[in-house]
């Protein structure tokens, strides 16, 4: 008997360990019915949070909702750029980095080789940000939404973190709303042309004093008591939800997860009282939406835009200037947590200054990508790299650097080992002790559950869901439809999926989930 070629034994092993994991729906004529359409969405985004956070603190509300849907525990976040901009973006789109624009805090405008800004909160408010996203022609869950259904309202909200709100929300959007600093408290705000109705701007009762940093850990790091921001967002959130009655899509980034996750030293503490503080949080709206009689006809989302790494070890910053002087290059930018993505003026010297990174960064740089233009596209070629680095690993940063690969991306992607970061920034006497923004797992790993109106209940999944796949399971759950998607339809959380989603995410899940293996083994995860 012949042997089968090696790639079509490979695809088969893969396709039929995900016919175990994710078991198709009872065969019949219900698994040919399309999923009953939920008429409301609700996208909460707990910022920088670990799926591990939820087993800090009881939390009732929240195993309520889970009894409700579906939890998939290896859900991750799938792009290198692992921050809150373009994660949000990511969210609001569901396509990456590369077909929406948005490239971290800051980056290289390839159109005049300047750097640019556009998270700025200035830059926010006078529409910088939307008008990337414009630029790359995004689609998005609040154009998607509003075309099938004339009329519907999205709301996205933040507390300080007005490009996350932004970003999320994206052009489209009929409301996002902040907090910004004014003398000294914060106070309720709008971006842009995106105006809240009467009420809320110059509203004392969203009034908050900003405490005396001398006062504690989260007056010093983030400028609110701890807890205060993400109840003042969920406030905030439910006063727009009542006063626009009632909003199609609620979209909502809860900041201060990831502001003291990057400065904790006791992270069980401090995230175990956010996580409270959240499940409070979540039934207030859970609350809300019953009083409204929707609570029925909405699906419920909740995830995080991104992981958090303890750190170990520090790179110096110095290296990357050193590389590019070396190279004879010019730096236009540098953004640099756990990995890090390098503008330069002078494309050519990309490789060169990759390589540099690469020796001077020693045993704490295990690859570095450059990038280049080849065969009628942009696209990541690797550098240099660590011998530990297996041929597999190299293909899964590849992959996840690719991501980026559009004319706007870094020159240059550094990948560090796991619980590696780059220099320190001390706000006191408070170091930077966690941090993300790479491919390795504790940055990528996140929560995600997805539960109510046309939604299983009671279930998990192993299925390997990405930011990228929210936004089409929001729209497919509420009728709408979209042209563009880099994510697939989380269609093994639908109670009756059309069968053409259950094959695509089944294949989109057999390149995935050795990745997924892959980057759990290489950061010391046992998978499960």
């Amino acid at each position: 008997m012949s042997r089968l070629p090696g790639r079509f034994s490979a695809l088969g092993l893969a396709l039929l360990l995900l016919a175990v994991l994710f078991p198709p729906g009872p065969v019949g004529r219900a698994q040919s019915r399309e999923a009953p359409r939920a008429k409301y969405a609700v996208i909460l985004v707990l910022d920088g949070s670990r799926p591990g956070y939820f087993d800090l603190r009881r939390m009732p509300h929240l195993r309520a909702l889970m009894k409700l849907g579906v939890t998939y525990r290896q859900a991750y976040v799938g792009q290198m750029l692992a921050n809150t901009p373009p994660s949000h973006a990511t969210i609001g789109t569901g396509v990456f980095p590369r077909g929406h624009g948005i490239m971290g805090f800051w980056w290289e405008d390839s159109r005049t080789s300047t750097l640019t800004r556009p998270t700025d909160t200035g830059a926010v408010e006078s529409g910088a940000l939307e008008a990337v996203m414009r630029r790359y022609r995004a689609p998005s869950i609040a154009a998607s939404v509003k075309e099938t259904y004339p009329g519907a309202k999205i709301v996205s909200t933040s507390g300080h973190k007005c490009y996350a709100a932004d970003a999320m929300g994206t052009a489209s959007a009929d409301y996002i709303l902040c907090a910004l600093i004014y003398h000294d408290r914060w106070v309720a705000q709008a971006i842009g042309t995106h105006r809240p109705p009467s009420g809320a701007i110059n509203n004392p009762a969203f009034d908050v004093p900003i405490p005396n940093p001398q006062s504690g850990f989260a007056p010093a790091v983030e400028q609110w008591k701890l807890g205060q921001e993400n109840d003042w967002t969920v406030r905030y959130s439910l006063w727009a939800f009542h006063r626009v009655h009632y909003p199609r899509v609620l979209m909502v980034n809860l900041p201060e997860t990831d502001v003291t996750g990057h400065f904790a030293t006791d992270w069980g503490s401090v995230e175990g009282t956010l996580m409270q503080h959240f499940d409070r949080e979540l039934g207030h709206i859970i609350s809300a939406y019953k009083r409204a009689g929707i609570f029925g006809q909405t699906v419920f989302f909740v995830t995080a835009d991104h992981g958090m790494s303890r750190v170990k070890t520090r790179v110096p910053f110095s290296i990357y200037d050193q590389a590019i002087e070396l190279a004879g290059a010019t730096k236009v930018y540098l953004e640099a947590d756990t990995a890090a993505a390098l503008g330069i003026r002078e494309a050519e010297k990309a490789k060169q200054v990759a390589v540099n990174v690469a020796l001077l960064g020693g045993s704490d740089v295990e690859a570095t990508f450059y990038k280049t233009f080849a065969d009628g596209k942009w696209q990541y070629r690797l550098a240099a790299e660590r011998p530990s680095v297996s041929l597999a690993l190299e293909r899964a940063y590849l992959s996840m650097v690719n991501t980026s690969a559009c004319a706007d991306g870094a020159d240059v992607m550094v990948i560090y080992p796991p619980h590696v970061t780059t220099g320190d920034r001390p706000v006191g006497k408070y170091h930077w002790v966690g941090g993300h923004l790479g491919p390795q797992w504790d940055e990528q790993h996140i929560p995600l559950v997805v539960a109510g109106a046309g939604v299983r209940h009671g279930a998990t999944s192993n299925y390997p869901a990405r930011l990228v796949d929210i936004a089409p399971t929001v729209e497919y759950l509420l009728g709408s439809q979209r042209t563009r998607t880099d994510g697939v339809v989380l269609a093994d959380g639908v109670s009756r999926p059309a069968a053409r989603l259950a094959v695509a995410e089944k294949r989109r899940g057999a390149s995935l989930l050795p990745q997924v293996r892959l980057l759990e083994k290489h950061s010391g995860y046992r998978s499960r």
